[in-house]
């Protein structure tokens, strides 16, 4: 892979330069050789200097440079000076300061021929004969705008000498990108390969590879270490997920072996021909075994729903309806409840209604394991008070004055297949509750969060926007 991309990389480089120097050649080729692309004044001052002589007329006192032949030279922002035949100015409109007043034979010819002998002025020279007598004028063009410029060569040599150019502009270029480009490649490539290696590590799951992160690949090389840090905290959570997901199951299987046993026993016992059971030990054998029957479904039913929720599979009837309400009935349903009929709940909850969008039952479920999360692990003398408010939100407060949970429990709170360590035999839990909780919670657009001090109690604070 890594000799693949150099090479790619370099034959890119070298057909860049063929391409780009055979454009070059053609380009000037067509600038300079084949020059008969332009038509534009600048390009026509020659040959409008050999026949400015029709804007020069005769007068009285000598010649002059007619109306309609000042407005050219104001077109072209020029000068011109008249000479008669000895060489002395005669007439000159717009002339530079430094323009002589006398030229000779010589220095007409000099003036013709090269640029800035007057400074900032192009020149060119023509003639003009009215009536038999010949008059010599020479007009100044702006240098910026145009100049001059004479080469000699031997045109054999000139061949040569553009077949020699050809070959080098392509050669040399080559030969140079190669080298360069090979330094260059191999500083390019070289981090890429570590870059792929890198990857096929990660793939493999080692997670161990980093990078120094400096050149031009700092921040892939700053990325790609945050994914291997990520991928390892994944990595871990995965593992304790998995080590928590085996314990549950091993609980599980321990909790519904219990029921199952005494389930069976029970039956079995019922079953049997050579005892005879009273009508009192029938009921209470009943009682029993539907009890345990009740235990293995809550356990069922709770993982059916977190994998339902995990999955957002759920359908979401939701509708507008009391939360007061709802609290109030499911406070009822707990202290009917013989297990908890004596326990302290107390319902600090106005009477005026608050309004929010929920499905029924589930937000039933949601706030009856965060109750029976209170019952079940604190002590029976423990007071739990239900409060709601209604201000920037709505604000619903459960809170215990029991024994408070400790700071390594509670960041693992509401995680799948966390059991406190204090769950008491009577009421294991499937370990699920106060996460589907917070799933149900955070479905309908709420939070959750927990306060905890051991041997004070504990607060679940749930947060809901307003309709």
């Amino acid at each position: 892979m890594k000799w693949k991309i150099f090479v790619r990389f370099i034959l890119i480089i070298v057909l860049s330069v063929v391409i780009s120097s055979m454009l070059n050649i053609f380009i000037s080729y067509r600038l300079f050789v084949l020059d008969d692309n332009f038509d534009n004044k600048w390009n026509k001052v020659r040959d409008f200097t050999l026949t400015f002589d029709r804007y020069v007329e005769k007068t009285d006192g000598g010649v002059r440079v007619t109306q309609e032949g000042i407005e050219k030279l104001k077109d072209y922002d020029a000068w011109i000076q008249l000479l008669d035949e000895e060489g002395y100015e005669v007439y000159q409109w717009n002339k530079p300061e430094d323009a002589l007043s006398h030229y000779t034979p010589g220095e007409m010819v000099f003036y013709n021929i090269y640029t800035g002998a007057i400074k900032d002025s192009t020149t060119f020279a023509g003639t003009a004969e009215i009536d038999g007598y010949k008059w010599s004028y020479i007009i100044g063009f702006p240098m910026e705008e145009v100049a001059k410029y004479n080469f000699y060569y031997l045109p054999k040599r000139l061949e040569l000498n553009i077949i020699k150019a050809v070959v080098y502009l392509l050669v040399t270029p080559t030969i140079v990108v190669l080298i360069m480009g090979y330094i260059f490649g191999r500083s390019l490539t070289k981090p890429v390969a570590d870059v792929i290696y890198g990857i096929q590590q990660l793939a493999k799951g080692n997670y161990n590879v980093t990078y120094t992160e400096k050149g031009i690949y700092k921040d892939v090389f700053t990325n790609l270490n945050k994914l291997t840090n990520q991928l390892k905290i994944n990595e871990r959570e995965r593992e304790k997920t998995e080590r928590m997901r085996e314990e549950w199951i091993n609980n599980l299987s321990h909790d519904l072996k219990t029921p199952l046993s005494s389930i069976k026993g029970y039956s079995e016992l019922m079953a049997d021909e050579d005892y005879s059971l009273t009508e009192k030990e029938i009921r209470e054998y009943s009682r029993i075994i539907k009890n345990k029957a009740d235990y293995m479904e809550e356990l069922l039913e709770d993982l059916k729903l977190t994998q339902v929720l995990k999955a957002g599979l759920i359908p979401l009837k939701a509708e507008k309806l009391d939360m007061v309400e709802l609290l109030r009935n499911i406070t009822i349903d707990v202290l009917n409840n013989p297990k908890y009929a004596r326990r302290k709940v107390q319902f600090n909850i106005g009477t005026e209604p608050i309004i929010i969008f929920f499905d029924k039952s589930l937000m039933q479920r949601a706030f009856t394991n965060i109750i029976y999360n209170s019952l079940v692990h604190n002590h029976d003398n423990t007071e739990i008070t239900i409060r709601i408010d209604k201000i920037d939100k709505i604000y619903i407060e459960i809170e215990d004055n029991g024994r408070g949970i400790p700071q390594e429990e509670l960041d693992k709170l509401f995680e799948r297949y966390y059991r406190g360590t204090d769950t008491g035999e009577s009421h294991k839990g499937s370990g699920l509750g106060l996460n589907i909780a917070k799933q149900i919670i955070e479905l309908h657009g709420g939070t959750i969060r927990v306060e905890s001090t051991p041997g004070v109690g504990t607060k679940f604070i749930v947060t809901f926007g307003l309709v």
